[in-house]
C-alpha cells in the first residue's frame, strides 16, 4: 500500500504526488531525497506520516522512482504490516481469525499477510496443508475491480499457491474472475463466534455423472441426437460450513476445479473424489477454457414478453373515449402550367401564339425547332 504523505525531520508533511511535494523548492529537495541512496536510510530524516504516525511509530522511509512515479518505502516487514491491517474492517479481520483458527483445529499451521517467496503476493491467511499443498484464503467485502482481483489470483497460482476467495457481496459473486465462495452478510459478533454455521452459499457445487443410455431422458447432450453410451456431467450447488470446508480444503478433500456442462465451462470448488471421477470421465477431452464473464439472463416478466420499461405520466394517463387516425402529412401540391394545350411555350415569358407538339415542347412556327429569326 503505497504511501502518499511523508514526513521530512526539516520541511515537515510532504505530498509525493506533486511535483514541488507542496512545499517551496520541492522539486530540489526532491531530487537530493532520490539521490541519496548511499546514506543509511534513518539518516535522511524521512518517515511515514500515515498509519505509523497515527499509530504512535516513527518509522523510518526512502524514496525511490518506480515507472516514473515517486514511491515511498519502509525499511522493517512490521511497518509494512501495520498499513495492511489498517485498511480491513472489523469484520475482514474476523474472517481472518476465524480462518486461522478453524486450520489450525484441522492440525494446519496458518499465518495472517504472510508473502510468498518472491514478495510478489501477500496472501490474508496462508494454510500450509496435507502433502505441502498451500492454500490462500482471501476476503474480499469492499468494491475492487474485477482486473485486480484476476491479476492476483494469476500471481498466487505462478507462485503455488490455490486461493480461496470468501465475499459477502452478490454484486461481486457474479462476476466469473474467480470462484467466489459467498456467505450471507454477517454481524460481527456472529463471525467471531466459535459454534456458528456461517456456511457458504455458492462456489461450492457436486459433479454428477449421467449415463447416456435408454435411461436418460432426451438425446444426447452432445450429439443432440440418439445416445452416445458415454458419461455426461451434471452439477447442483453444495453447502458448506465455513470452518469444515476450510479444513477440508487444506486437507485435499476440495479441490478448485474447472468443469465443463454441454457448451457452459465455468469454475467451483468441488470434492475431490467428484473431480477425479469427471476427470476420468472426460480424459479424451480437451480441458475447458473458462470465459472471464459468465452473466446469468435476466428472466423476462410475466404477461410482458416485451419486457418495456413503463413511462410515468404516459403509461398512467387516462384512456381517450374517442381514438384519432393517425396523423399523416398533406400531400405537396403540384404545380400545373398557366398555358394551354397547343400555346407555345418557349421563352421566360411563355409565347403563347398558336403551336405544335414537338419533342421539346409546343412550339409556335417562330420557335420551332431549326428555325431562324
Amino acid at each position: 500500500m503505497p504511501n502518499r504523505y511523508v514526513k521530512h525531520e526539516r520541511h515537515g508533511r510532504l505530498d509525493l504526488k506533486k511535483a514541488d511535494l507542496g512545499i517551496p523548492g520541492g522539486a530540489e529537495l526532491l531530487e537530493r531525497l532520490l539521490a541519496d541512496r548511499r546514506l543509511p536510510v534513518s539518516t535522511r530524516g524521512v518517515t511515514c506520516a500515515e498509519i505509523c504516525e497515527t499509530l504512535g511509530f516513527e518509522e523510518p522511509m526512502y524514496l525511490y522512482r518506480r515507472l516514473g512515479r515517486v514511491v515511498a518505502s519502509h525499511t522493517r516487514s512490521t511497518a509494512e504490516d501495520r498499513h495492511y491491517g489498517a485498511g480491513e474492517s472489523d469484520q475482514h479481520k474476523a474472517y481472518k481469525a476465524r480462518a486461522v483458527r478453524a486450520a489450525e483445529e484441522g492440525g494446519h499451521s496458518a499465518v495472517q499477510e504472510r508473502p510468498s517467496r518472491d514478495r510478489k503476493i501477500r496472501s490474508d491467511v496462508l494454510i500450509r496443508g496435507a502433502d505441502g499443498l498451500l492454500l490462500g484464503f482471501e476476503s474480499q467485502l469492499s468494491k475492487v475491480n474485477p482486473r485486480d482481483i484476476a491479476a492476483r489470483d494469476a500471481a498466487a497460482q505462478r507462485a503455488g499457491v490455490e486461493d480461496a476467495w470468501q465475499t459477502d457481496s452478490r454484486a461481486l459473486a457474479k462476476e466469473s474472475v474467480v470462484p467466489w465462495l459467498r456467505t450471507d452478510r454477517q454481524p460481527l459478533e456472529l463471525i467471531m463466534k466459535r459454534d456458528s454455521p456461517l456456511p457458504f452459499r455458492g462456489g461450492i457445487r457436486r459433479i454428477d455423472l449421467i449415463r447416456c443410455d435408454e435411461r436418460h431422458p432426451g438425446p444426447c447432450p452432445k450429439r443432440r441426437t440418439g445416445k452416445c453410451g458415454g458419461w455426461h456431467p451434471s452439477t447442483r450447488p453444495a453447502e458448506r460450513p465455513f470452518d469444515d470446508f476450510i479444513r477440508d480444503a487444506a486437507s485435499g478433500l476440495y479441490v478448485r476445479a474447472k468443469v465443463k456442462v454441454k457448451r457452459l465451462a465455468f469454475e467451483c470448488w468441488t470434492p475431490t473424489a467428484d473431480y477425479d471421477a469427471y476427470l476420468d470421465a472426460t480424459a479424451r477431452e480437451a480441458p475447458p477454457e473458462v470465459s472471464s464473464q459468465r452473466h446469468a439472463r435476466r428472466v423476462m416478466g410475466d404477461g410482458d414478453p416485451t419486457c418495456r420499461v413503463r413511462r410515468p405520466g404516459f403509461d398512467d394517463a387516462v384512456p381517450l373515449a374517442h381514438i384519432p387516425p393517425p396523423w399523416s402529412a398533406p400531400a405537396p401540391r403540384v404545380r400545373s402550367s398557366s398555358l394551354y394545350r397547343g400555346q407555345c411555350g418557349a421563352g421566360v415569358t411563355p409565347c403563347g401564339a398558336p403551336a405544335r407538339l414537338y419533342a421539346c415542347g409546343w412550339r409556335c412556327d417562330t420557335h420551332k425547332p431549326g428555325a431562324t429569326t
